[in-house]
C-alpha cells in the first residue's frame, strides 16, 4: 500500500512539474518507473512523449504513435521529456528530445 501511495505521490509532482515547465507535454500520459540503484541514486523515472507529426513519413500509424508505441527509437517529430526523481520526488535531471525512452 505504500509503494502505491509514493507512486501516486510521484507522479503528482512529476505531474506538476511537467505542466509548469514543459508545456506542450503538460496533457500528455505520464508513465513512472521504479528505479534500482545505490544510496542517492535516482528512485524514479517519469517519461512524456508526443508525436507533433501529422502524417508519419516513416509510416507508423498516427494511434500508434498517440499510445506512444512508436517503433522509431530517436525521430525529429517527436517530443519527449524523462524525468529523473529521488525517493521524495524531487526532480534531480531532465532530459528533453525526440528520443523514445520505452
Amino acid at each position: 500500500m505504500t509503494r502505491r501511495k509514493r507512486l501516486n505521490l510521484v507522479l503528482r509532482l512529476a505531474r506538476t512539474y511537467v505542466r509548469e515547465n514543459i508545456s506542450e507535454l503538460k496533457d500528455v500520459p505520464l508513465h513512472v518507473r521504479a528505479l534500482d540503484g545505490p544510496p542517492g541514486a535516482p528512485r524514479y523515472s517519469v517519461t512524456a512523449e508526443v508525436c507533433v507529426a501529422g502524417s508519419c513519413p516513416r509510416g507508423t500509424p498516427a494511434a500508434i504513435a498517440a499510445a506512444g508505441n512508436c517503433t522509431i527509437h530517436s525521430c525529429p517529430l517527436r517530443r519527449s521529456v524523462r524525468l529523473l526523481l529521488d525517493a521524495r520526488g524531487i526532480v534531480l535531471q531532465v532530459t528533453q528530445s525526440g528520443i523514445h525512452w520505452g
